[in-house]
């Protein structure tokens, strides 16, 4: 049984193989691109993929993903050979952490009093304490609906917006054209957990920056590509948006002399919001070899129509 492994960029490539030589000893794990004869491969793990990778992977079972994005492989998929997104409870959590603390950073005018800090200043900021403040999250897994619920539960009023009607365990749900609309036009803090796919690239673009209420906040754990960056730093610039905390960028990492990394109005972190952690992973990727190799679905297939 032979796994090629690929997983740059979400996790560390020998925790990885550890673990799942601990979980599975009779498993053979050949790392890209030495890997032998291409038609011995059953199952890659990867997050990016590079040309030629599944060139001669004729026995080929399955291709499963080390992060939670299935857009750095889903273009170079062979026809008819499954794939699974890795959908980690820890990760979920991790993501769901990052996001509040962006939310909270901003609703709670940490900008103004680092500001106050760096100057010696004791002196109380005002806080929007007496209606509920609004949160609008783009896309609505298991992140976005964890992220959501811990939002509500610290007080603020979320919407989830979802291309179709969905039920988000007590959170307002705002679905479709219509629905995206609304769900701009009433967020105070909107935080986008969207997958990269052909319907999302360039959603937020200026005209949909523009609906946001006057001094909102922007928080992006998505990809940088779902926003128009150059559309994103002119309302920046223009305090259209009171701030952003931006996790991902185009390129990435993003060039150091990128205005963005001196915005005073932006936080920057670089694609940490939730790093895959292959002790809790690797369980998962297993589990989807077995079901692979017993002709059983695998667990959270991907959607090529869909995108994710």
């Amino acid at each position: 049984m032979v796994l090629v492994c690929k997983t740059g960029g979400a996790g560390d490539d020998e925790r990885w193989k550890e673990e799942l030589r601990r979980l599975m000893p009779d498993l053979e794990i050949r790392d890209w691109p030495d890997i032998g004869d291409p038609a011995e491969t059953e199952f890659v793990l990867l997050f990016h993929s590079a040309p030629g990778l599944f060139e001669g992977m004729t026995g080929l079972r399955a291709v499963l993903s080390a992060g939670a994005g299935v857009d750095g492989f889903l273009g170079d998929l062979p026809a008819g050979v499954p794939a699974a997104r890795l959908v980690d409870p820890w990760m979920q959590t991790a993501m769901a952490a990052w996001a509040v603390h962006a939310v909270l950073h901003f609703a709670r005018n940490m900008p103004a009093y680092a500001a106050q800090q760096a100057r010696g200043v004791w002196r109380e900021q005002f806080e929007a304490y007496f209606e509920p403040r609004r949160v609008g999250i783009l896309g609505c897994g298991e992140i976005g609906r964890r992220t959501g619920g811990a939002l509500a539960d610290l007080g603020f009023r979320v919407s989830g917006w979802t291309r179709t009607p969905r039920d988000l365990d007590g959170l307002e749900n705002l679905h479709g054209a219509e629905g995206l609309d609304a769900m701009l036009a009433g967020s105070e803090f909107l935080v986008c957990l969207l997958p990269l796919t052909p319907g999302t690239e360039g959603l937020l673009d200026a005209r949909r920056l523009a609906q946001l209420p006057e001094g909102a906040f922007f928080v992006n754990a998505s990809r940088g590509r779902v926003v128009v960056q150059r559309d994103l730093l002119t309302a920046l610039d223009s305090g259209r948006l009171g701030g952003a905390w931006l996790d991902v960028a185009e390129p990435e990492p993003l060039p150091p002399g990128d205005p963005l990394w001196r915005h005073p109005r932006v936080r920057i972190t670089p694609h940490v919001a939730g790093v895959t952690n292959p002790v809790t992973s690797a369980a998962l990727v297993a589990e989807n070899i077995r079901r692979a190799r017993a002709g059983e679905p695998l667990t959270h297939p991907v959607d090529r129509n869909r995108g994710y």
